[in-house]
C-alpha cells in the first residue's frame, strides 16, 4: 500500500496558503495590475490605436474615460469590503451553529476566494490605469476591459451570495462534507489492496528499536513510498506508530525499526512522517468523519436540541462508512518488488473509525427516541452491505445501544419500539454473516 499524501511539510504549508485569503485572491489581484499595464501597452500602439477609430471603437472622451475608471474603482472597493463582511458573518454562524471545526473548510472556498481575487483584480487595474493614463490620452482598450471586469465581478458576486446562502443551510454543509469523506475514501481503497488478518504474521518479532518525535504535533500525513524505499535500501522492516490524524509529544516514538542497518536513517523516518498544530482533512479520514459527528454532537447538545439535524448526520455518516464497511480497509503491509514485507503502517482501522462515529452519537443520544431509532436503522444500512469480518464490530454497537436504553428510556412503549429494530438490524446482520 503506498501512502503517498504529502511530500514534505513545506507543501503541506503551502496548500494552507491556497485554502486562505491570501495567496489566490492576492494573485488574481496581482493579474490585475499586468492586465493594467498590458492593457496601456496596447492603447499607445499606433497601430492598435488606428484600428480602434477606424472601427470607431468605444466612443469616449476622455474625461469620461476617467470618470468610468474612478465610478469602478470606488465601486469594487465597496464591494469588497461587503464580502468580507459577508464572510465573517457566514464564520460567526458556521462556528456558532454548525461546528468550530468546519471554519477551514470555509475558507477553502474557491468560490470566496475566486469574488474577492476578482474583485481585487478589477479595483487594482482602474486604480492603475488611472495612475499610468494622461489627463488627454482616450484609453478605449483599457475602459472597455474595465466595463468586462466590473460585468464578470457583478457576476461573481451574485454566485458568492448564492453559494454563501446555500452554505450556512447546515443540511447542505452535512451533504458537502459527506462527499468530501468519500472522495476521500474512493482515493484511497482505489488501487489498494484489501487488508488480510493474516498480515499480521509477517511483522518481525520483538520490540525493535524506536525513533522518537523531535517536535509535538497532529500527524498530518506519511510519506509512505519514502519509507519503503528506506527500507528496502536498509534490508529491514519499519512499523509506523503515528498514523495520520494521532498526537504525538516531543520524544513519543513515531515508528519502530527492525534491523542493523537503520542508525543514521532517524532523520529520513521523521521527515517522512509530517506534522503541523492543526489536523486537516487530507489524509486523515478521522478528522472528515469527527466534522460530521461534530454537527450532530452540536445538534443534541441542549442549548440547541436539534434532533433532525443529528438524523441528517447519522444518516450521510452511515453512507460513508458503509464504502468502508462494504469494500473493507485497505492493507496496512507495503512490500517491495521482491515481495518482501518492508512496511507497516495502519492507515485505516475499522474498528477505531465505527468507534469514532458510533460511540459519541450513541452516548450523546441515550434517551433520544428519534435519534437512537435512525442510529438503529443507520447500523441496519450499513449491515446489508458490509463484510462478514466487519459484522462483528456492528453488534457489539447494536449491544451497546440496547444497554443504553435498558437504562436510559423509561416508557416500555419505546423500550419495545427500539428492542424491534435492534432485533431486525441483527436479522440483517446475521443473514449476512456468511457473505464477504
Amino acid at each position: 500500500m503506498a501512502v503517498r499524501l504529502l511530500k514534505s511539510s513545506l507543501l503541506y504549508s503551502l496548500r494552507r496558503l491556497f485554502r486562505g485569503f491570501l495567496v489566490l485572491p492576492g494573485l488574481l489581484a496581482f493579474g490585475g495590475v499586468l492586465l493594467a499595464l498590458g492593457g496601456v501597452w496596447l492603447d499607445r500602439l499606433a497601430p492598435t490605436a488606428d484600428i480602434f477609430q477606424a472601427l470607431d471603437f468605444m466612443r469616449i472622451q476622455a474625461e469620461g474615460a476617467r470618470t468610468v475608471l474612478a465610478t469602478i474603482a470606488g465601486a469594487m472597493m465597496t464591494v469588497i469590503s461587503l464580502v468580507y463582511s459577508i464572510t465573517l458573518v457566514v464564520f460567526t454562524l458556521a462556528a456558532g451553529n454548525i461546528a468550530p471545526r468546519l471554519l477551514e473548510t470555509f475558507a477553502d472556498n474557491r468560490s470566496n476566494q475566486v469574488t474577492l481575487g476578482l474583485l481585487g483584480a478589477t479595483f487594482l487595474y482602474s486604480l492603475f490605469v488611472l495612475y499610468i493614463v494622461g489627463q488627454d490620452e482616450v484609453p478605449r482598450l483599457t475602459v472597455a476591459l474595465a466595463i468586462v471586469l466590473a460585468a464578470v465581478s457583478f457576476f461573481a458576486v451574485l454566485y458568492f451570495v448564492n453559494d454563501v446562502a446555500r452554505r450556512v443551510m447546515v443540511d447542505n454543509e452535512i451533504g458537502r462534507t459527506q462527499r468530501s469523506l468519500r472522495a476521500a475514501i474512493d482515493s484511497l481503497l482505489a488501487a489498494e489492496p484489501r487488508a488480510d488478518p493474516e498480515e499480521q504474521d509477517t511483522k518481525p518479532s520483538g520490540d525493535g528499536r524506536p525513533v522518537l518525535s523531535a517536535q509535538s504535533g497532529y500527524v498530518i500525513a506519511v510519506n509512505g513510498e519514502r519509507l519503503l524505499d528506506l527500507a528496502t535500501r536498509h534490508e529491514g522492516f519499519i512499523e509506523v506508530i503515528a498514523c495520520p490524524g494521532r498526537f504525538v509529544i516531543e520524544g513519543e516514538p513515531l515508528a519502530r525499526v527492525y534491523g542493523a542497518a537503520f542508525d543514521d536513517a532517524d532523520a529520513t523516518i521523521r521527515e517522512a512522517v509530517v506534522l503541523h498544530d492543526a489536523r486537516s482533512p487530507s489524509g486523515d479520514i478521522r478528522f472528515t468523519v469527527h466534522l460530521n459527528i461534530e454537527i450532530a454532537l452540536r445538534a443534541l447538545s441542549p442549548g440547541i436540541n436539534d434532533a433532525y439535524t443529528a438524523i441528517s448526520a447519522i444518516d450521510h455518516t452511515s453512507a460513508s462508512l458503509a464504502r468502508l464497511l462494504q469494500r473493507g480497509a485497505p492493507s496496512s503491509l507495503m512490500r517491495d518488488s521482491d515481495e518482501t514485507a518492508r512496511v507497516w503502517l495502519d492507515v485505516i482501522s475499522m474498528k477505531d473509525i465505527l468507534g469514532a462515529a458510533l460511540h459519541p452519537l450513541r452516548r450523546a443520544s441515550a434517551g433520544n427516541m428519534l435519534v437512537t431509532l435512525r442510529l438503529v436503522e443507520a447500523i441496519n444500512r450499513m449491515a446489508r452491505v458490509c463484510r462478514a469480518r466487519h459484522a462483528p464490530l456492528l453488534q457489539r454497537h447494536l449491544r451497546l445501544i440496547a444497554d443504553d436504553a435498558r437504562r436510559e428510556v423509561k416508557n416500555r412503549d419505546d423500550r419495545q419500539e427500539l428492542a424491534e429494530a435492534i432485533r431486525t438490524a441483527r436479522t440483517t446482520l446475521a443473514r449476512h454473516w456468511g457473505n464477504d
